[in-house]
């Protein structure tokens, strides 16, 4: 396979990449309750490890996955995860190496004072010991780490099978909403390319994973949480069933005619979780939620999508997601009251 134009990655970075690797076993890691674009991505990185340089590896997840869809994503297209919340020795590994997170971003569970070997995502910001990462690339223009992958696969001349080429495709589907948020001209390279190469059956099969009653249910109560201001919606979900619920109702709640940004936030376990959505051409969700987000909760993002955790430790939820609902409507300029959606 000859890399195409579009592929910025040459053989001395791949050379530079094998190196550190070193002989395996490699550890990789992923966010906590990974979504396709973690389970895509860490996929193709063992791959890549595997086939282009015989370096075994142990692929690695903490939380759950619970949203149907990810977790037939997971069974059908990535079976290889295994599910740990407690790290193993890390002195077994020739290297550590996150993908689709950073250190100290605070949505895995590798300590803060812990570097990793490799660091590969497309999430903003950019941590400050991200600089001391002896392999990093971590591009937020670009709409998947999906993508990063499958440039990394073509330039080393693998081509992904059907299940790694379908699995890859629908994490860059789902992180960019079909190509209409937060994409590159890279992102559609890869997107057109992969679609010729995805199973399609097996496709369908995890689009159209079975609802519980238990979705429907919160869906319906995320609709009646809703308040409408100005140019914002907030919806705070209180207790949740699956850490997923905000991403989701965020994503449909930002359809609304006239939103210029959602906020949903609610907790799962002992998490308070929170995702903003912002209309495309409108205010950079990464930045905004970095203006929202209160220690000692972390949050990242990019373009029209962003997300954060703050963990409990004793604090009282209702002052908390007051708190951060109020920053972000002071954020965004707004001054009246809200009124339901529902």
């Amino acid at each position: 396979m000859i890399p195409s134009k579009n592929n910025p990655l040459d053989q001395k970075r791949l050379a530079h990449l094998r190196t550190i690797a070193g002989n395996g076993p490699v550890l990789i890691l992923t966010h906590d309750n990974p979504d396709p674009d973690a389970l895509a991505s860490g996929k193709a990185f063992a791959t890549l490890l595997k086939s282009a340089w015989n370096i075994p590896s142990q692929l690695l997840f903490s939380g759950l996955v619970q949203r149907p869809e990810n977790r037939a994503m997971l069974n059908i297209l990535t079976p290889q995860w295994q599910h740990s919340d407690v790290l193993p020795d890390l002195d077994q590994f020739s290297a550590l190496a996150l993908i689709d997170t950073q250190p100290g971003a605070g949505n895995n569970r590798l300590s803060a004072t812990y570097i990793p070997h490799i660091v590969i995502d497309h999430h903003h910001p950019l941590r400050e010991t991200i600089k001391l990462v002896p392999y990093m690339d971590v591009q937020p223009e670009i709409g998947a780490t999906a993508t990063l992958l499958d440039q990394y696969l073509e330039a080393a001349g693998i081509v992904p099978d059907s299940d790694l080429a379908t699995a890859l495709f629908y994490a860059l589907k789902t992180d960019t909403r079909g190509l209409s948020r937060g994409v590159s001209s890279t992102d559609e390279v890869v997107y057109l390319k992969l679609l010729a190469q995805i199973d399609h059956s097996k496709l369908i099969q995890i689009e159209q994973a079975g609802l519980p009653q238990a979705y429907f249910r919160a869906f319906s109560h995320g609709l009646h949480a809703a308040q409408v201001y100005s140019r914002s919606v907030v919806a705070d979900l209180g207790v949740m069933h699956i850490p997923d619920l905000t991403a989701e109702m965020a994503d449909l709640l930002i359809r609304l005619d006239g939103a210029g940004a959602v906020l949903c936030l609610g907790v799962h376990e002992k998490t308070l979780y929170l995702s903003i959505r912002t209309e495309a051409m409108g205010q950079d969700a990464g930045l905004l939620v970095q203006q929202v987000i209160v220690p000692p909760g972390k949050a990242g993002g990019h373009g029209t999508m962003a997300g954060g955790q703050v963990p409990l430790a004793g604090q009282e939820v209702d002052h908390l997601s007051s708190e951060i609902m109020s920053r972000f409507l002071k954020v965004m300029g707004e001054t009246g009251e809200g009124e339901n959606l529902c």
